[in-house]
C-alpha cells in the first residue's frame, strides 16, 4: 500500500483554524469555546452535512487547537485553568456525540469511541502535567472527524467566502488536500490533486507513494461519485513521459475498471453487488496484478458503507457487509486518516458470531493482528490484542453455527 501521513500537519491545522474562526493565540488569552463566525459576525455551520452533535464537538475543539500548536502556550501556568475547562467542555461534547452514536451503525460508533478515547487521553495527560503528550493528542482529535467525511456520498460545503491566497501559499499541496477534506471542501481537494498530477516537477512514482492517487480515487468515487472525472484525469496523467512502467499498468487497469463503474446503474441488491465487486466476479479487467482491484474495492466499500449507514439490514447481512469492508480495507482501501480494517472485522463477528461471515472475519482479523505485530505468536502479542482475539473466538464458539454462505469464500 502507498504510504502517507494519517494526521493533519501543524501547518494544515493552523490553516483550518484561520478559516473557521478568529481565535486568540497569545499566551495571555484563554480559549473561548464558541460558535465559528465569519468576519461579519454571522454564525455559520462548520459542516452542513454533519450532525449537530459532531458540529458542536468540532466547534468546541476549535479554540483549543491553536493553543496546542505552541508548546510554550499549552504548558503556560496562566493557561492551565482555561485549557482544563476547555478540555472538560470537549469531553462533555464528546459524551453528547456518544449518545447520538448509539443510534447509528457500528462504524460510526467506533469513530465516536475513538474520538472519546483521544479526548480522555488528552485530558489525562494534561492533568498529569504531560503537556507534550497531551498537546500531540489534542492535534490528533481532528483526524477522527475527517475520517467520517470519506465514508458516504457528500457534497462540498461552498458557503464560506474565498480564502486568502497568502494562507494557501504557506501550505504544501498535500497539506492543502488534508485541509479541504477535513472541512468538506471536496471540490477544492480534487483540484489540488489534479494540480499535483499535472505538475511535471512531481515524479509520478513519488505521487503514488505519497498516496495522492488513492486519495483522489477515494474522494472522487466514494464521496463525489464521479468516476468519469477520475478516469479523464488519469487518462491525461498516464501520458506523462516520465511514467514508470508499473504505474502505467496500474493506470491501464484502473481505466477499464472506471469505465465499467461509470456505466453501472444503482444495483437492486447493494450487498450482492458489493460481494461481486469485492470478489472480482463478473467485472471487466486485464490480468489481475493486485492494485487493479482498487477501483472495484472503492465501489464495493461505497455500497457497503451506505448499506451499513441505513442500518436496516439483518444482523447476518450487516455482518457480511462489515466482513467485506474489512477485506477491501486490508487489501487496498486504506481509509482516510484512520485505518479501520480491524474494527470492521470485529464488528462482523459481534453482529452475528455464529455466521460464516464471522468465522471468515476472525481468520482475517487474526492474521491482520499477528502480522501487524511482526508475526508474533500468541504469547508475544500485547495483552489487549491477545485478549480481544480470545474474546471474539469465544463468541464464535459459543454461538450456534449458521448455514454456510458462499459469499464468505473471499
Amino acid at each position: 500500500m502507498p504510504h502517507r501521513s494519517k494526521c493533519l500537519s501543524a501547518a494544515a491545522i493552523g490553516f483550518l483554524l484561520a478559516w473557521f474562526a478568529e481565535v486568540p493565540i497569545a499566551p495571555a488569552d484563554p480559549p473561548q469555546v464558541s460558535s465559528s463566525q465569519e468576519p461579519e459576525g454571522e454564525v455559520v455551520a462548520v459542516n452542513g452535512d454533519a450532525s449537530p452533535e459532531m458540529q458542536g464537538l468540532f466547534e468546541t475543539a476549535i479554540p483549543l487547537l491553536p493553543l496546542a500548536m505552541a508548546q510554550e502556550t499549552w504548558s503556560a501556568p496562566e493557561q492551565r485553568i482555561a485549557i482544563g475547562r476547555g478540555l472538560d467542555q470537549l469531553a462533555q461534547a464528546s459524551a453528547t456525540l456518544g449518545q447520538h452514536a448509539v443510534t447509528r451503525d457500528l462504524g460510526f460508533q467506533n469513530l465516536s469511541d475513538s474520538l472519546a478515547e483521544d479526548i480522555e487521553r488528552t485530558r489525562h495527560h494534561y492533568a498529569e502535567g504531560n503537556f507534550e503528550e497531551s498537546r500531540a493528542s489534542m492535534v490528533e482529535i481532528a483526524n477522527t472527524c475527517a475520517a467520517c467525511h470519506s465514508r458516504l456520498p457528500g457534497r462540498s460545503d461552498t458557503r464560506r467566502p474565498p480564502l486568502p491566497g497568502v494562507l494557501l501559499a504557506n501550505l504544501s499541496l498535500h497539506e492543502q488536500s488534508q485541509v479541504w477534506v477535513a472541512t468538506r471542501r471536496f471540490d477544492k481537494a480534487m483540484a489540488v490533486w489534479e494540480t499535483a498530477l499535472a505538475d511535471e516537477m512531481r515524479a509520478p512514482g513519488q505521487l503514488d507513494i505519497e498516496g495522492y492517487l488513492l486519495d483522489y480515487m477515494t474522494i472522487g468515487l466514494r464521496v463525489l461519485q464521479e468516476p468519469a472525472r477520475v478516469r479523464s484525469t488519469f487518462a491525461g496523467f498516464s501520458q506523462r513521459p516520465d511514467m514508470p512502467i508499473y504505474l502505467q499498468r496500474h493506470l491501464a487497469g484502473w481505466a477499464i475498471a472506471l469505465a465499467a463503474i461509470e456505466a453501472e446503474q444503482p444495483p437492486a441488491d447493494p450487498l450482492l453487488r458489493a460481494r461481486e465487486l469485492a470478489g472480482a466476479q463478473g467485472v471487466p479487467r486485464p490480468d489481475l496484478l493486485g492494485r487493479e482491484q482498487t477501483v472495484y474495492d472503492l465501489a464495493a466499500s461505497s455500497l457497503l458503507l451506505r448499506l451499513i449507514d441505513d442500518n436496516r439490514a439483518s444482523p447476518e447481512e450487516l455482518s457480511e457487509a462489515y466482513y467485506l469492508l474489512g477485506v477491501v480495507e486490508a487489501r487496498s482501501v486504506d481509509s482516510y486518516w484512520l485505518p479501520q480494517a480491524e474494527s470492521h472485522l470485529e464488528a462482523a463477528i459481534r453482529l452475528a458470531p455464529g455466521s460464516p461471515s464471522a468465522a471468515s472475519a476472525y481468520a482475517l482479523l487474526e492474521e491482520y493482528v499477528v502480522v501487524g505485530f511482526g508475526g508474533a505468536d500468541g504469547d508475544a502479542l500485547p495483552d489487549t490484542a491477545f485478549g480481544k482475539l480470545q474474546e471474539l473466538e469465544a463468541l464464535i464458539e459459543k454461538s450456534p453455527a449458521r448455514p454456510t454462505d458462499p459469499s464468505t469464500s473471499l
